[in-house]
């Protein structure tokens, strides 16, 4: 027998039938439910994944089949073992897993979001990307945000995911912008945004926000300056005059734009709106543009993203840093604070515009403090004590005056007191056709009409139809009045009488008309 033979005879190689691979029954995990135990939704659900044709069908939208089928389903399956799977479908889970996570999600659903395992929260999360069991997207938005706030405390996946998710899901389902007002994720965005927004619409927003938003696109810590701490509006409305002249200056002497050169480039790139997770887009999708800002916005076309915003590169923050540093260094200078070291390049052009401005604003600042008035509350109080001993003289006066004016106008002998000499009834007889003399009325036609209409309560409306300033009238009132109360006698926006004089206001005013 050859060395083949002995080696190769029957006897070995019945040796090596026992070695053949044959059909046996899988051997479970102890955290699996038995098959025959499964609802028959979950094994409808697992079939989706074994039909023909699903090995080339991304996991994606296998994912969105599935969620699909189970999305009115419940459980009540207890699951107490940890799960952890990296972007996670139904598929990667367990059917033990599986329950659970329904299990879970049906608490959720009810509002009772109990601990469990990360993966279990990345799985409702991409649900919700695809609305799956909410009533609309403004729904899906609120599900996505609870979650956020009881869920993602201390995960660390769901804190880095979870805000961009968020942001993604208002554009690609058309949400108001205003959903995006408290995204952490878009803050970073929307400060360079309105800065940038701001100084192309020369400034139509406070100062105080642009500056801000100029320090996040700077390569210079503006924030971090004393001296901007101690006066952030008045430097700020100096960076915004200042970058209007520099502007100016670019359209006069440079091809290119201010913005390329200090605020950034406009471009399109294309962007993932949900990154990290499985979503599996509506189909066909819809081209559409949404525009998050003036500066800012996304365009759907051919079924992706892309993102047409301004980027400010080095160079640009670089730039943008020397001008704010400069303004820093020379408002420090011209107000005595302490100093910092000045830029070591600076065109000439340049520090000339700035400190222009610098002592244009200065001058103005101080024109205004000189033009301001400064009431002096603490003598409010010995103003009105005086306005108030005035007045009572002047009702004295007043009731002297009526009796001697009732005197003169009566008729010869009428109304005379036995009192009376002889030579007095004669004087009166004597003088029997003397008029009463007109009260004189400080105010034009217009105050005084505006006056009486305070006091009774007429609508204003005449004065604006008639070409007056409402303003201009009552200070012309305050001011004729002065002399006789020593104060204001009107105040307030509305206008209205000060009730401390509105009572002698209508007997001289009103009263006197009748």
């Amino acid at each position: 027998m050859s060395g083949g033979e002995m080696m190769w005879g029957k006897r070995p190689i019945a040796r090596l039938r026992h070695l053949v691979y044959r059909d046996e029954p899988l051997v479970r995990t102890h955290d699996e439910a038995p098959a025959g135990k499964l609802p028959k939704l979950i094994r409808a659900m697992r079939s989706l994944a074994q039909v023909s044709g699903s090995c080339w069908q991304p996991r994606e939208e296998i994912f969105v089949k599935q969620a699909r089928l189970m999305e009115r389903y419940e459980d009540d399956f207890v699951f107490e073992g940890s799960v952890t799977r990296y972007y996670p479908t139904y598929e990667s889970l367990s059917d033990a897993e599986l329950r659970g996570y329904f299990a879970w999600r049906t608490q959720v659903r009810k509002g009772n979001i109990a601990p469990a395992p990360l993966t279990f929260a990345m799985l409702y999360a991409y649900e919700i990307l695809h609305l799956i069991g909410c009533r609309d997207a403004a729904d899906g938005y609120g599900k996505l945000m609870e979650l956020g706030a009881a869920f993602a405390v201390g995960e660390s996946a769901l804190d880095t995911y979870l805000p961009a998710w968020v942001y993604g899901y208002v554009i690609y389902y058309g949400l108001d912008p205003a959903y995006l007002s408290d995204s952490s994720y878009y803050h970073e965005m929307k400060l360079q945004d309105d800065a940038i927004a701001a100084v192309f619409t020369h400034g139509e927003r406070p100062a105080g926000e642009v500056a801000e938003g100029l320090c996040a696109l700077s390569s210079y810590r503006l924030e971090r300056s004393k001296f901007y701490r101690a006066h952030p509006e008045e430097i700020g409305v100096v960076i915004m005059r200042v970058i209007a002249r520099v502007s100016e200056y670019y359209e006069k002497h440079r091809k290119r734009d201010f913005s390329s050169d200090y605020l950034g480039v406009k471009y399109r790139r294309m962007v993932r709106l949900f990154p990290g997770a499985v979503f599996h887009a509506r189909s066909p999708e819809e081209d559409r543009v949404y525009a998050v800002n003036p500066v800012r916005s996304y365009e759907c076309a051919g079924g992706a993203w892309y993102v047409l915003a301004y980027e400010c590169a080095l160079k640009q923050a670089q730039r943008l840093g020397a001008l704010l540093r400069i303004i820093d260094w020379r408002m420090r200078e011209y107000v005595g604070f302490s100093p910092i070291k000045p830029p070591k390049k600076m065109t000439k052009w340049l520090a000339k515009i700035v400190d222009e401005e610098i002592e244009a604003f200065f001058a103005e600042k101080k024109a205004a403090e000189a033009r301001r008035v400064r009431i002096d509350l603490s003598q409010l109080g010995r103003i009105r004590a005086d306005a108030a001993v005035t007045r009572e003289r002047l009702i004295v006066a007043e009731e002297e005056e009526e009796a001697a004016v009732s005197i003169w106008t009566q008729r010869p002998g009428e109304g005379i007191s036995e009192g009376v000499s002889a030579s007095q009834k004669e004087t009166v007889s004597d003088t029997a056709d003397v008029q009463p003399r007109e009260i004189d009325l400080p105010l034009d036609a217009p105050e005084l009409h505006l006056l009486r209409d305070l006091l009774t309560g007429a609508p204003l409306s005449w004065v604006r139809a008639e070409g007056y300033l409402l303003s201009v009238l009552v200070d012309g009132i305050n001011e004729k009045l002065y002399d006789d109360f020593a104060d204001a006698v009107i105040e307030g926006e509305p206008p209205a009488v000060i009730e401390d004089y509105r009572e002698e206001l209508t007997e001289r005013y009103l009263h006197a008309a009748e």
